[in-house]
């Protein structure tokens, strides 16, 4: 986490200190916020021997402030937010386990196609609560996440996009002794407003 929050840092004194050239990536640098409908397809591997999938639509709130580096080249530092309990599966003695209320940090390279369009990637630090439906236990889990998307402009100031996001959370042990593996798979689609 360290690292990633001083290259980010780094990247934005660099960023911020250059000349920058002007080009598609520059049509679209600046500060923006969305709201995302996702729909993320959890999964959960226990040491009980068990293995689930669990389906959870959700609202997805971000902001992130992107960067011109080159005429078709831009980096962009972020924040994410997902509303809501997202399923990851049940065990063999019936608890169903979520991860809770997910928050991240986004470092987004991201590639201008054209004027109004975007190619990015997405690398995350993301956050949660794990629980477990049975009241048992709640841990607070970390993990890393990685994601592709596409942005276009609509006009000056509005867009939309669409994204792909692999979440993978540490390993999580709850009070019953049942130690789980945790991922998300997760589309959304939404828009937003530029700054």
């Amino acid at each position: 986490m360290k690292k990633l929050v001083l290259t980010t840092i780094a990247l934005g004194a660099f960023a911020a200190s250059s000349a920058f050239a002007v080009g598609p990536a520059d049509n679209l640098s600046g500060f923006s916020i969305g709201a995302n409908a996702e729909l993320s397809t959890g999964s959960t591997s226990a040491t009980d021997g068990t293995s689930d999938t669990g389906k959870t639509t959700a609202l997805g709130l971000q902001a992130r402030y992107d960067w011109a580096l080159a005429p078709n080249f831009a980096i962009g530092l972020g924040g994410s937010y997902s509303s809501g309990n997202h399923l990851a599966g049940t065990y063999a003695n019936g608890t169903a386990a979520s991860i809770n209320n997910r928050y991240s940090i986004d470092v987004i390279p991201t590639f201008a196609l054209a004027n109004n369009f975007q190619l990015y990637g997405k690398l995350s630090s993301i956050y949660g609560s794990a629980a477990a439906n049975d009241g048992s236990s709640t841990n607070d889990v970390q993990g890393v996440g990685y994601g592709i998307g596409v942005r276009q402009m609509l006009d000056k100031n509005m867009y939309w996009q669409a994204g792909y996001d692999l979440n993978q959370f540490r390993d999580v042990t709850f009070a019953t002794g049942t130690t789980s593996n945790l991922k998300e798979n997760v589309f959304s689609f939404g828009i937003g407003y530029k700054f």
